[in-house]
């Protein structure tokens, strides 16, 4: 029988040095996160990292995590991390070590660090991520079966990093970027897939729940002036009771939106406006009830899958892992973190 073991490769400005850095590595952590950028870090010992072989902020690197026998003879799987550039480098000693840090997202590029003023109009959301991940020669990944036109929109002093995410995060929905993709995507459809993973309470090596409260609202309310109408209108949607609550709490999230509002009559459009307030009430309550794992790592565990969780009592349900980080260094191990689905 062949034992059960877990690796890790790592390729270097295109190059395979894992045999390279076999001697010296002391361990690695990849953070695979649902709505932001995934990160890195491994650690080598010596010190000849700051003599024969430097290593420089922007290098690129690719990782991948493997596995051998890991749950039976025959399980071998691989989990690609994908590609990172060096934005962090710290070394350390006695004994002397570096670690080297790497982020999803291209430093070298002008997604985050360069601000722009611009303006545009009849446009969708679709089509803006559309011309700014052309910009950046990047791969637009949009998985929202709703879209939105926009009679004007503006960027001031804003990076288009910050305004993408404020325009997604406005329709309820996720934005995630990586080193070659921009991706847009309506989580709730990924609550509503099948589980793939279950976590049953007496096998976990450790957890914790938490209720959050503070940026939790009963109802949403979104106000909108029309000037063809000539008059003020508005939706709302009130949130389906919640069972962790004895009595509701009243809190309710207000926004006033001035960007075009698909209908024509009033009540087409106190319509449209009531659906997005159902939106941002999701996009606010959505990380209401989490909860925090530490499990033997595996491969398969990744951002966006769901997971049924079994033993919690009233805590059982449906969850959405937003966060796994996959730790190697004695061993493999994985720290989920999850939150639960809503009911709307």
């Amino acid at each position: 029988m062949k034992a059960r073991r877990s690796y890790v490769k790592i390729t270097y400005e295109g190059k395979d040095i894992t045999g390279d850095l076999t001697p010296y590595f002391k361990g690695l952590s990849y953070t695979d996160n649902l709505d932001k950028a995934d990160t890195v870090s491994f650690t080598l010992l010596g010190d000849k990292w700051i003599k024969e072989w430097a290593i420089l902020k922007g290098d690129r690197f690719q990782i991948d995590i493997g596995v051998l026998n890991w749950k039976h003879q025959g399980d071998s799987r691989v989990l690609k991390c994908g590609t990172f550039i060096v934005d962090d480098i710290s070394f350390s000693g006695a004994p002397d070590m570096i670690t080297v840090s790497g982020n999803s997202i291209d430093i070298t590029k002008d997604l985050k660090g360069v601000y722009r003023d611009n303006t545009w109009e009849n446009i969708s959301l679709k089509e803006i991520a559309q011309e700014i991940s052309e910009r950046y020669s990047m791969n637009l990944f949009y998985d929202c079966d709703e879209e939105f036109i926009y009679e004007k929109i503006d960027q001031v002093k804003e990076s288009d990093a910050q305004l993408l995410s404020r325009i997604v995060k406005e329709h309820g929905f996720t934005i995630k970027i990586t080193a070659e993709q921009l991706i847009i995507f309506d989580d709730k459809k990924y609550e509503g897939r099948e589980t793939v993973a279950t976590f049953s309470k007496e096998d976990l090596r450790s957890y914790e729940i938490q209720c959050d409260d503070l940026d939790v609202y009963d109802a949403c309310e979104i106000t909108f002036y029309d000037p063809i109408l000539g008059a003020q209108i508005k939706g709302r949607y009130e949130a389906p009771a919640s069972s962790f609550y004895k009595v509701r709490t009243g809190k309710v999230y207000y926004k006033n939106v001035d960007t075009g509002v698909t209908g024509v009559s009033k009540e087409e459009k106190e319509k449209y406006l009531s659906e997005r307030a159902k939106k941002l009430l999701r996009n606010k309550n959505k990380n209401e009830t989490q909860i925090r794992i530490d499990q033997m790592g595996d491969p398969g565990y990744l951002s966006g899958i769901t997971a049924k969780a079994t033993g919690f009592g009233r805590y059982d349900g449906i969850y959405l892992i937003t966060s796994v980080t996959h730790s190697l260094d004695s061993g493999y191990k994985c720290s989920i973190a999850a939150r639960r689905r809503l009911d709307f």
